[in-house]
């Protein structure tokens, strides 16, 4: 999601009065409105029409003008870009094996992506200390090759013994048809996502200058979700912390390096960097126990998350299920006034005795409504959340979804709330 800032302008007063808004809400300091900024996805692009998902995942540049129009009209107190969208030209170029997409496997343009979870294509688990032992040469030889059809050469190409005068010879694959084809994809694949970044930069600059703080200028990701998203696969990965527990741990340990290396050298290029998001996939209550939990999920998490705080971040990490058996773990490690917690489907009473005063919660916001009710509907939710999330400092508000589709109305009765209501 990371992206070059591309005309950015000196900030103005909307910007630096919103930018403060959102420090202190982190900060839980005191604050005469409430920040609100629900994050969304494809809301723009169903609402103001012109292109479809497919377009944009094709050219970040399309989505521009409904981006655009929707931050102009509803004043959201921080910008969101579509960077959050997968970028399909690269997809198409690669042959990606475990996504589906828009307008290629998925016939309708305006479909969401969807991730295949299935064993074929993924690591298999007596590969974990494989992996552990030499990272990078096994992402390249082992998973490029079976995530991306026109990668297939990358199995003959080896890096790890070309040091010496007799080593050279293992350069010989590297004049082989299919490695060299694998790497004219992944050149051509890197110059798709560099435009791609180029786009969503100048985006995002463009919102800058139109007082609009980024809501989110990276995605990060657990260590155990880099197995569980795209490694290994997310009931794989579960049944392994089971099944394989030392070899899984072992694994753990070095991508947790991995993540930490990878955060701090993204924040060290792009020092306009401020907000990031980790959204955990496998930590909820329904799939992981607390004990498990803290064994094989927190740690690695824990680390990436200081990583970006250590780097002067904002980290949010975003809780997709209920986390209620393990939110006292999130309350007595995190750093005060340092980071946000989106909370879907938890018992807010519960998260407010344990952070009030100490993290930023964000959420509160029932997105159902927002597509479905009455803009009274609206109106009495976000009371109520502010109500229930506000007292004690220290609360964005946001929906319980990633918000795609929404009555314009709802969504300005959303916003004039949060504006003029406030309780302590």
């Amino acid at each position: 999601m990371s992206e070059h800032k591309e005309g950015m302008m000196q900030p103005g007063p909307e910007f630096l009065e919103r930018a403060k808004l959102f420090a202190d809400t982190v900060a839980c300091n005191r604050v005469d409105r409430i920040c609100a900024s629900p994050m969304i996805m494809y809301l723009p692009i169903y609402m103001y029409g012109g292109v479809t998902v497919r377009d944009v995942m094709m050219d970040y540049s399309k989505a521009q003008d409904c981006f655009i129009k929707y931050h102009q009209e509803f004043q959201p107190d921080m910008g969101w870009g579509p960077q959050a969208i997968y970028p399909g030209a690269a997809l198409d170029g690669l042959d990606c094996q475990y996504i589906r997409w828009p307008g290629k496997q998925i016939e309708d343009v305006n479909a969401a992506f969807q991730v295949v979870d299935r064993e074929e294509g993924y690591m298999t688990p007596d590969e974990y200390l494989e992996y552990a032992e030499d990272p990078s040469g096994f992402i390249m030889r082992k998973i490029l090759p079976r995530h991306y059809s026109a990668l297939k050469g990358l199995e003959m190409a080896d890096f790890s013994n070309l040091i010496w005068q007799g080593g050279l010879y293992g350069m010989i694959p590297f004049a082989l048809p299919p490695v060299r084809q694998a790497f004219e994809a992944l050149s051509a694949a890197g110059g798709q996502m560099m435009k791609m970044a180029e786009d969503g930069g100048k985006l995002m600059g463009i919102l800058a200058g139109m007082g609009f703080p980024s809501a989110c200028d990276q995605g990060f990701c657990a260590p155990f979700d880099v197995f569980n998203d795209t490694l290994r696969g997310f009931m794989n990965t579960t049944m392994d912390v089971i099944e394989y527990p030392d070899e899984l741990l072992v694994a753990l340990e070095a991508c947790t390096k991995i993540q930490v290396r990878s955060i701090k050298q993204q924040f060290a290029r792009s020092p306009w960097m401020k907000t990031g998001i980790f959204f955990l996939h496998n930590g909820f209550d329904s799939f992981m126990s607390r004990e498990d939990f803290e064994t094989f999920y927190w740690p690695g998490l824990l680390a990436c998350v200081n990583a970006v705080i250590e780097c002067g971040g904002i980290p949010n990490i975003y809780v997709e299920d209920c986390y209620d058996s393990k939110m006292d773990i999130l309350a007595r490690d995190l750093p005060a006034g340092k980071c946000i917690v989106t909370l879907i489907n938890c018992n807010v009473e519960k998260a407010k005795n344990l952070f009030a005063g100490k993290v930023c919660l964000s959420g509160g916001v029932d997105g159902v409504l927002l597509e479905h009710g009455s803009k009274e509907d609206v109106i009495k939710n976000v009371k109520a959340a502010i109500d229930l999330w506000a007292p004690g400092g220290g609360y964005f508000l946001n929906c319980d979804v990633s918000l795609d589709h929404a009555k314009p109305e709802n969504l300005h009765a959303l916003f004039e709330t949060a504006r003029t209501y406030i309780k302590y």
